[in-house]
């Protein structure tokens, strides 16, 4: 099967050697970024690891979305030149750059994790730790590779290979269970890894890329029968007083809004928009 282009993902909390939040951020004034750095020397070995690959099956171009936090993590000069880089805020977050003309012929996920909630996953979150206790489309738990699918499926894009944590290779099994999965550390607790050391992770990555574009057409596009309810848990009931402000979303208990859209791309936007208006009075 011929390979097109290949959307790379790349997020820091999944990556081998990453176990902190004190490695994944820092704050001006009142954190030492040193560790931050040094991950996001981590985050580019992973990252040229997976663009190497997919190269050598042939991809014929490889288009990274820094998917981490403020999404300005990965310096340009780090990543291999064959590539290219989205980098900066972005309104369509970790599925930037999909639906824009691009005929991808699969999807990667680098350095991600498991969502909210789970009882052992290395920093396990959705999206933000800060605001989202959990999140559910048609009844079923959805973490960030979920939901990223979704949205990357109704426009033609499977995801073909995931890498992280054990914890996050059982959450995609069930839901993406086609698509590869690396694991580069078993999860011993929120903030406990035992990690691969960086060379290991970068060659099962590479291999995993490997044989994962070498079976695309095994590749599913994920997805879900519309209509599409989507219910989100926030932190706080002040939250989803912000929250629910939104047209469309309903308020359905002291912490959690719902809406119901008629396809994942829909579904994508309320969810994006709910995030960033119940983190107002967080701010």
């Amino acid at each position: 099967m011929t390979v097109g282009p290949i959307y790379l993902s790349v997020d820091m909390e999944g990556l081998a050697g990453v176990a902190h939040p004190a490695q994944t951020w820092f704050e001006a004034g009142r954190m030492d970024r040193t560790d931050y750095d040094r991950s996001r020397g981590l985050m580019a070995g992973e990252t040229n690891a997976a663009i190497t690959a997919a190269l050598a099956a042939g991809a014929t171009e490889v288009v990274v979305n820094d998917s981490h936090w403020q999404m300005r993590n990965l310096r340009a000069e780090d990543i291999d030149p064959r590539a290219r880089l989205i980098i900066g805020d972005k309104p369509y977050s970790m599925t930037t750059g999909i639906g824009h003309g691009i005929p991808f012929s699969a999807a990667v996920f680098v350095g991600y994790h498991a969502g909210a909630g789970h009882p052992t996953g290395i920093m396990g979150h959705t999206y933000s730790g800060a605001v989202v206790l959990g999140v559910r489309v048609n009844g079923v738990a959805h973490n960030e590779t979920a939901l990223n699918a979704l949205r990357l499926g109704q426009f033609g894009v499977p995801v073909a290979l995931v890498s992280g944590d054990d914890a996050l290779a059982g959450e995609v099994a069930e839901l993406l269970p086609w698509a590869e999965r690396v694991i580069v550390k078993r999860a011993l607790g929120a903030t406990v890894a035992d990690s691969l050391s960086p060379e290991q992770a970068q060659a099962a990555i590479g291999e995993g890329v490997r044989r994962a574009l070498g079976r695309l057409g095994e590749m599913e596009l994920y997805a879900v029968t519309a209509p599409l309810r989507l219910e989100v848990d926030l932190r706080l009931p002040v939250m989803a007083d912000y929250a629910a402000v939104l047209p469309g979303v309903t308020r359905d208990g002291p912490r959690t809004v719902s809406v119901t859209a008629a396809d994942p791309d829909s579904m994508y936007r309320w969810f994006v928009s709910i995030l960033r208006l119940a983190a107002v009075p967080w701010a």
